[in-house]
C-alpha cells in the first residue's frame, strides 16, 4: 500500500476526527495507514469501525507486511471489528503467535471478549507455553472470561511468585467457575418455601403506596415507593398483587467496622442471610453486589466475592444470571444491607410479550385498572391503547361486557393485540384517532395519554 500524500493525509485526519464521518470502500486503506499515526491513531480506528464490515478486509490485507506501532494497532482495530464479522476471528487466533509482542498482546485481549470453545482451546495451549510474564497475566485475564473446564483445573493448578498474576488467576477461577456452574444447573426463587415469619419490603412506583398498602393489608410505608409488610409464610400469596415491582428482605443492621470488606461478608453470609437465601432458593444460590448510593467500586467488589466465596462456598458471585441482589448501604456509622429478588420471573405479567417506547409499567397499568373498578357491564376504551397493558389488567381483573382499543401506530396494534392474546382475552382494536373515534356505547376509559414529549 502506497502511503497518501502529505494532503490527502491531512484532509484523512480531520475527516476521521470528525464523527459524522463514514469512510466509503475508497478511503479505507488511507484510513488503515492513520493507524501508524500516534495523533490520529484513536480517531482513524473509530472511522474503521463506523465502516464496518468493508473495514476488516482492509485491515487484514495489511496486516502482513505491517511493523511497529501500526501492526499491534491493526489487531487491535480487527478485534473489535471481530464482534460483527466471526471471520476475523481465525486470523486473530494466529496473531497470539505473532512476533509483535503488543500485536500478541491485543490478540489475547480481543479473542477473550469474543469467546467460543477454540478460542478458549487457542488461549489454553498459549497460556501453558508462555514465557512472559504480562502476557501470561493477559492470558489468565482471558481464559477468565471464556475458557472451559480445562482451563479452570489449569487455573487451580497454577503456581506463582507474581502477586498480580496470583490476584488475576484468582478473579479468573472466580468468573470461570460461575459461567461453567451456569450450564449445570438453574437457580430460582422459591415462592412456595413456607419460609420463617419476617419483615419484608414491597418496593412500587412512587405514589402507589396507598393503594399497595390496602391491597396487602399492610400498615407502613418506609419511604417513597417502599412499603413495609410482615411476612408469615410463602411468597406466592403475594402474587395477588398486581401493584409491587419487587421485593426485598431486610438484613439486621451492623455496627461499622474498621474493615468495611469484612462487614459485608459477616452480612452476607450472616444466619439471617442464610436463612432467607437457603430457605427461598431452588438450585445453587447466585448473587450480584449493588451499593444504595450508586457507584461500581469494581476492586471492593472483587475482593468481597472472594471472601464470601471463602467464607460460604456454596454463594456464588455471578452478577449476570443472579437470582439475588445484595443491596449494601454504607452511608451510615451502622451498615444496613437487603437481599432484593432479582432472577424471578414473574408470573403476573407473563402476557407481556411486546412493548412500544413510553408504554405503561404493568403496575401502573394494574393500578389504573384497580382504580377504575370492575363491573359486568363496562364497555372499556383505551383511546391510546399503545401496548394494551391497560386493557390486559382490566380485562383480569373482572369481567366486562367489552374492550376497545385504539392508537394511530399500526405497530403498537400489533403489540397490543399480541399481548392480549397471551393473556386470553379478546378486544376490538381500530387503527384510528382518539379525537374523531369513539367505541359504540363505551362507559369507562382508562388510558395513560400521550404527554407530549418526552
Amino acid at each position: 500500500m502506497t502511503a497518501p500524500t502529505p494532503d490527502r493525509r491531512a484532509t484523512l485526519a480531520r475527516a476521521v476526527a470528525d464523527p459524522g464521518f463514514t469512510p466509503g470502500r475508497h478511503d479505507l486503506a488511507e484510513v488503515v495507514e492513520l493507524l501508524a499515526d500516534d495523533d490520529v491513531a484513536v480517531d482513524a480506528e473509530r472511522a474503521l469501525l463506523r465502516a464496518g464490515a468493508p473495514a476488516g478486509p482492509a485491515a487484514l490485507r495489511r496486516l502482513p507486511t505491517a511493523g511497529p506501532p501500526l501492526r499491534a494497532r491493526l489487531v487491535h482495530a480487527l478485534g473489535r471489528l471481530a464482534g460483527a464479522d466471526p471471520l476475523l476471528v481465525l486470523p486473530l487466533r494466529t496473531c497470539l503467535d505473532d512476533p509483535d509482542p503488543k500485536a500478541r498482546r491485543n490478540a489475547i485481549g480481543a479473542l477473550g471478549k469474543l469467546g467460543g470453545p477454540e478460542v478458549g482451546a487457542d488461549l489454553l495451549a498459549r497460556a501453558r507455553a508462555e514465557r512472559s510474564l504480562p502476557h501470561l497475566r493477559s492470558l489468565v485475564e482471558a481464559l477468565g472470561k471464556c475458557g472451559d473446564a480445562e482451563a479452570l483445573t489449569w487455573l487451580e493448578g497454577l503456581v506463582t511468585e507474581d502477586p498480580e498474576l496470583r490476584r488475576l488467576a484468582e478473579r479468573a477461577r472466580l468468573m470461570l467457575s460461575r459461567s461453567l456452574g451456569r450450564a449445570q444447573a438453574t437457580s430460582e426463587i422459591d415462592v412456595d418455601a413456607p419460609g420463617a415469619p419476617r419483615q419484608i419490603v414491597l418496593l412500587c412506583r412512587e405514589g402507589l403506596e396507598p393503594l399497595l398498602r390496602e391491597e396487602t393489608g399492610s400498615h407502613l410505608t418506609l419511604s417513597p415507593g417502599r412499603v413495609g409488610l410482615d411476612l408469615a409464610g410463602p411468597l406466592r400469596p403475594l402474587l395477588a398483587s398486581r401493584l409491587w415491582s419487587g421485593l426485598a428482605f431486610p438484613l439486621p443492621a451492623l455496627s461499622r467496622g474498621p474493615d468495611l470488606a469484612a462487614d459485608v461478608v459477616r452480612l452476607l453470609t450472616g444466619p439471617e442471610a442464610r436463612a432467607i437465601l437457603t430457605g427461598y432458593t431452588r438450585g445453587p444460590i447466585r448473587y450480584r453486589l449493588a451499593w444504595a448510593r450508586g457507584g461500581h467500586r469494581r476492586a471492593l467488589v472483587w475482593r468481597l466475592a472472594a471472601d464470601v466465596a471463602a467464607a460460604w462456598p456454596a454463594l456464588v458471585n455471578d452478577p449476570h444470571a443472579s437470582t439475588w441482589e445484595f443491596v449494601i448501604d454504607d452511608a451510615r456509622e451502622t451498615l444496613r444491607a437487603e437481599l432484593h429478588l432479582r432472577g424471578f420471573t414473574d408470573p403476573r405479567f407473563a402476557y407481556r410479550s411486546g412493548d412500544v417506547p413510553a408504554a405503561s409499567h404493568p403496575t401502573i397499568a394494574a393500578a389504573l385498572a384497580r382504580l377504575a373498578g370492575a363491573r359486568p357491564d363496562d364497555v372499556v376504551w383505551d383511546p391510546f391503547v399503545g401496548s394494551g397493558l391497560e386493557l390486559c389488567e382490566r380485562g383480569l381483573l373482572g369481567p366486562c361486557a367489552a374492550l376497545h382499543g385504539t392508537d394511530l401506530d399500526p405497530r403498537a396494534l400489533d403489540v397490543a393485540a399480541a399481548n392480549l392474546r397471551a393473556a386470553g382475552l379478546a378486544a376490538t382494536l381500530t387503527r384510528a384517532d382518539a379525537t374523531t373515534h369513539a367505541p359504540a356505547g363505551a362507559n369507562l376509559i382508562i388510558t395513560n395519554p400521550p404527554m407530549g414529549r418526552r
